[in-house]
């Protein structure tokens, strides 16, 4: 069984246009980040440490991957379980690892509420941006070349 095929490839406009959707959905979800960090340096003591500037880095890395992908699947189709399904794909899979990689350390049950909570939150504006930057024609959707 053939899978791909010569119209298959991607030519290196559709390449650009995925990293264009990847950046606008860093930046985003860096913001997003930072916003989550900036409440949770409130209600604690948290400081700006190596461990943090990761945990905003990650967000970071998983909105560029979510935006090129999030491209990919939604084409020029106007299904919306699509749309929601790739939120919620992104977003329980970095939830509950966050929650499983917890599990033993006894936190309050809202903490884990919360973990899923800030997840759903960043892939939802990465997702907005991605949205918004496809209407300005900033980026083009996939196959729109």
């Amino acid at each position: 069984m053939r899978y791909a095929s010569s119209s298959a490839v991607l030519s290196a406009q559709e390449r650009i246009e995925s990293v264009k959707a990847g950046l606008i959905a860093a930046i985003a979800g860096g913001l997003t980040a930072l916003f989550f960090w900036g409440i949770k340096i409130t209600f604690t003591d948290a400081s700006l440490t190596p461990e943090s500037i990761l945990t905003i880095a990650i967000p970071i890395f998983c909105a560029f991957l979510f935006g090129i992908t999030y491209r990919y699947i939604i084409r020029q189709d106007a299904n919306p379980h699509l749309r929601s399904g790739a939120l919620g794909a992104f977003a329980l899979v970095r939830g509950l690892s966050q929650i499983e990689a917890t599990w033993g350390d006894a936190l309050p049950l809202m903490s884990y509420a919360v973990m899923l909570g800030e997840s759903f939150g960043l892939f939802a504006i990465a997702q907005l941006a991605i949205d918004w930057a496809i209407g300005q024609e900033f980026v083009k959707p996939f196959g729109g070349e």
